[in-house]
């Protein structure tokens, strides 16, 4: 099983509007590929100086698939993240192979 995991950082005087946004827009986006057989969206514990911390992971047993998503279909979707929220959401991501 591979994953795909995005991290956020939300300006916390966005967290809700962002919050609506990831489950109304972005990840119906994301979904809407099929590159992915499931996701988990997790609010990170972080230190209360902190910016809010969020992570969405896209799993999928088809490496290919993950690829495909990665360069052909993943960069217009963040790109979307970039011109929706611009600098008040930081994100990075990683790819990931489950080992057990």
């Amino acid at each position: 099983m591979y994953v795909y995991n995005i991290s956020f950082q939300i300006d916390p005087n966005q967290q809700e509007q962002w919050l609506e946004w990831m489950k109304s827009k972005l990840i119906p986006m994301v979904e809407s590929t099929h590159c992915f057989e499931d996701h988990k969206f997790y609010e990170i514990n972080v230190l209360e100086d902190q910016a809010p911390t969020y992570t969405l992971q896209l799993f999928t047993s088809n490496e290919a698939e993950m690829e495909n998503y990665q360069l052909n279909l993943g960069p217009s979707i963040m790109d979307e993240v970039q011109n929706t929220w611009g600098n008040q959401c930081f994100h990075f991501i990683t790819t990931m192979k489950i080992v057990n």
